[in-house]
């Protein structure tokens, strides 16, 4: 299930290493000043960068930063992010200091990109001049329209040394409607001046890019029934559907495909019964899996549309609550699990529900057995035995009772009948 895919910030600047400074022209033919054009890429599945480069041909997730434009990268699977944020900060007084220190050019900038991007930001505002920030928007890129481009124009020299530009992400604008983890893998990118290309001229404009993973998870669960003498069985068959509350009105998941990890949400009526609605069933382990579509941060529903034959839809209004946090680790460095009605998912970063999981059928939701409706709905308790000297507690007589009842009353009218009869007989005579 990779469903992980939740947009999670992988960064990758992998390649910033050789954006190093070339010493085989005369200084005075560098540029003054040099443009840097920040090209962020998003893709889609990190499965993808699981790869080996040679299932990509001769483009893959790694490519290395030559400071030049690539043409082939509006076919590499990735896409523009508009909307993540950039720091410019002049680094130029740490990298004339590492070079007094012998330290060679690879190296610093390499220290720098295995840095921490949380702790590179705090070191960077601590002791380097901030210059901009820019955000990621739609530029014109060599004659096309391209999304996640952020230009900074620096020059070349601080003074009469070589400058050093540390560029760091710093966040994602609510605009995005994405999210990027910016803590894990998020790498710092410093560019060091002037640069070359493989002619060995010097670049007046360098285009760098930062390829990231998108964050995304795949929340799942499990369905359980309980029967009526407590035993948890594994259902198979329930539908579900997923949505979201937008500006106060509930909205389904559609099967659109994902355009740019974003997915499309839809109104609808009846939504077992809707052909734009994704639905969700549950398999013979009781597995409820999202499988490939991937959610960003936030607050989501899983609607129970039917049940397995037997057992009660009784999930409530609400259904079955999944919260995702914003990253995959808390700032401790520990876990930040989705949550499935307030209980924690066992999860990989590519998605896949692993076997322990499922024997473990954790989160779980259940529903509970239908009682047989030729039977009483709530069960009925035994009465109490009657002793036979013990009146009865009921409200009518019991039927020999009545019987003799009416008997005496019977024979008393007669006797009385009989009675006046005589009276009235001597009375005559």
């Amino acid at each position: 299930m990779l469903k992980k895919l939740l947009l999670f910030a992988a960064a990758a600047a992998l390649a910033i290493p050789f954006l190093k400074p070339q010493t085989t022209a005369a200084a005075e033919a560098a540029p003054d000043n040099t443009e840097i054009v920040i090209h962020k890429r998003i893709n889609r599945d990190i499965r993808a960068t699981a790869r080996p480069d040679d299932e990509w041909g001769d483009f893959s997730w790694n490519y290395n930063n030559t400071g030049e434009l690539l043409d082939q990268i509006q076919t590499d699977n990735t896409f523009g992010l508009n909307g993540a944020t950039f720091k410019l900060f002049d680094a130029t007084s740490a990298y004339n200091e590492a070079r007094a220190k012998g330290q060679p050019v690879k190296a610093f900038v390499d220290e720098w990109a295995n840095k921490k991007r949380s702790e590179a930001l705090k070191e960077a505002e601590a002791d380097f001049a901030t210059i901009e920030e820019r955000k990621t928007a739609t530029d014109t890129v060599a004659g096309k329209a391209e999304d996640g481009i952020a230009r900074f124009t620096v020059p070349t020299k601080v003074g009469d040394q070589y400058a050093a530009y540390l560029i760091i992400e710093t966040g994602v604008g609510a605009e995005a409607l994405v999210n990027v983890d910016l803590s894990r893998k998020a790498a710092p990118l410093m560019v060091v001046l002037p640069q070359r290309n493989p002619a060995n001229e010097y670049l007046s404009t360098i285009h760098i890019y930062s390829k990231n993973i998108g964050y995304v998870r795949d929340p799942y669960f499990f369905k359980f029934g309980r029967t009526a003498t407590g035993e948890d069985v594994r259902l198979e068959g329930a539908v579900f559907a997923l949505y979201e509350i937008q500006n106060g009105q509930k909205r389904y998941l559609s099967m659109s495909e994902v355009t740019d990890l974003k997915n499309e949400w839809v109104e609808s009526a009846d939504p077992l019964n809707d052909d734009k609605v994704n639905k969700f069933i549950s398999d013979k382990d009781g597995l409820v899996n999202t499988g490939e579509r991937f959610l960003p941060s936030g607050t989501y529903y899983f609607e129970e549309l039917r049940s397995v034959p037997g057992y009660v839809n009784d999930l409530g209004d609400k259904g079955v609550k999944v919260e995702i946090p914003t990253s995959w680790e808390k700032e401790d460095g520990s876990k930040n699990p989705v949550l499935i009605n307030g209980e924690p998912m066992d999860e990989t970063e590519s998605g896949v529900v692993l076997k322990p999981t499922i024997e473990k059928g954790r989160p779980r939701v259940y529903n509970a057995r239908k009682t047989d409706p030729s039977q009483p709905t709530t069960p009925t308790t035994p009465a109490a035995p009657t002793t036979p000297d013990k009146p009865s507690s009921g409200r009518l007589p019991q039927t020999g009772n009545l019987i003799s009842f009416a008997m005496i009353v019977l024979g008393m009218f007669l006797m009385l009948f009989a009675w006046r009869t005589m009276r009235r007989h001597q009375l005559n005579r």
